[in-house]
């Protein structure tokens, strides 16, 4: 790009580039020791992708910073990964890992393109979305012919168009007989919620029995319960409108206690994933029409934002977590001007 036709980065670009790094110089690294552990040789050529597309991807960030002038985020390094460590997951695992990582890629290049304008950073989060896109589509195909894939609850095939006419159907909270049953949206969002959670218990319990300092351990078991008790949550949902509860794979995680991971990165890793969690649960309460859905959501929401916050003071008193580039100061640059 000319100097004479130079248009400088908006904030939301920045903030959007800033963050695609860090995720993907995390991901580089789980998925650098996926590559040395996993033994099924259909799944390997999906690591072997999502790992190239991390890689693709910071290499771009990096061009684009460079360019900039922006300083490049220390992000995470091979010191953060012992891919000398025994296995700590199986291959089911990681290829639920890359669906959920799949579908998390999808949606957030998505949001990043719409929040930028210059054209190539325009074309960078298109190029994501389409190969991360790609991907899904390949690991789906994999757990489909595998038998693994959890799938949501079947409902019978509508027959006809129906209006609302009780008042009572957002009421979620019934004395007397039983609430409505659940509509297809609200199906579709505890399910995918009790998805995530279940990535989340068998993360938590890998790298709680691998993190070296108590205080990440603790960290990791509070986590593990917290995603328990809100797939028990959404699943009696499910139960009461007689709708089977997705099954969930605990075995996946193996019984190593050799550390694999850093603190860090693990720290890192599990608050993107509550971060992600909150998000999800926002989206839910919003197109949820019963009212006792929005009240768990937001009730639940409430409890994860707690343990993020708990998460991150742990990042910052170990001096793990990097500060997202901020705007100015500009009540401290009067203040300092007026000092002179």
């Amino acid at each position: 790009m000319s100097k004479t036709n130079y248009i400088p980065l908006t904030s939301s670009e920045i903030g959007s580039l800033w963050a695609t790094y860090l995720q993907n110089s995390m991901t580089e690294h789980v998925l650098n020791y996926f590559l040395v552990q996993v033994q099924d040789p259909d799944i390997e050529p999906y690591i072997q992708i999502a790992y190239d597309i991390s890689l693709q991807s910071l290499d771009n960030i990096k061009g684009i910073f460079t360019q900039e002038e922006i300083p490049i985020p220390v992000g995470f390094t091979e010191q953060d990964v012992n891919l000398q460590a025994p296995r700590l997951f199986d291959d089911i695992f990681f290829l639920s890992y890359l669906q959920n990582l799949g579908k998390a890629g999808m949606a957030q290049y998505s949001l990043m393109k719409a929040m930028s304008t210059r054209k190539d950073i325009r074309a960078f989060f298109s190029s994501c979305h389409e190969e991360t896109s790609k991907l899904y589509d390949q690991v789906i195909d994999s757990l489909l012919n595998k038998g693994l894939l959890i799938r949501p609850p079947h409902i019978p095939i509508p027959t006809k168009v129906n209006f609302i006419e009780d008042k009572n159907y957002f009421d979620g909270i019934s004395f007397i007989g039983k609430k409505r049953p659940l509509n297809v949206i609200e199906i579709s969002q505890l399910f995918s919620n009790i998805q995530t959670n279940v990535i989340g218990v068998m993360l938590s319990i890998g790298f709680g029995q691998t993190a070296e300092s108590q205080k990440v351990r603790d960290y990791m078991n509070r986590g593990k319960e917290i995603a328990k008790k809100h797939i028990k949550v959404f699943g009696d949902c499910l139960i009461e409108s007689d709708l089977q509860v997705p099954m969930t794979w605990d075995a996946a995680t193996l019984e190593s206690t050799v550390p694999v991971f850093s603190d860090k990165l693990m720290m890192f890793h599990f608050n993107m994933l509550v971060a992600g969690g909150i998000g999800n649960y926002g989206v839910a309460a919003s197109v949820s029409q019963r009212s006792d859905l929005v009240l768990n959501y937001n009730r639940l929401s409430a409890e994860i934002v707690k343990y993020a916050n708990d998460g991150a003071n742990i990042m910052i008193k170990n001096g793990w977590l990097e500060e997202v580039p901020t705007a100015i100061n500009r009540t401290n640059i009067i203040k300092k001007s007026g000092n002179k």
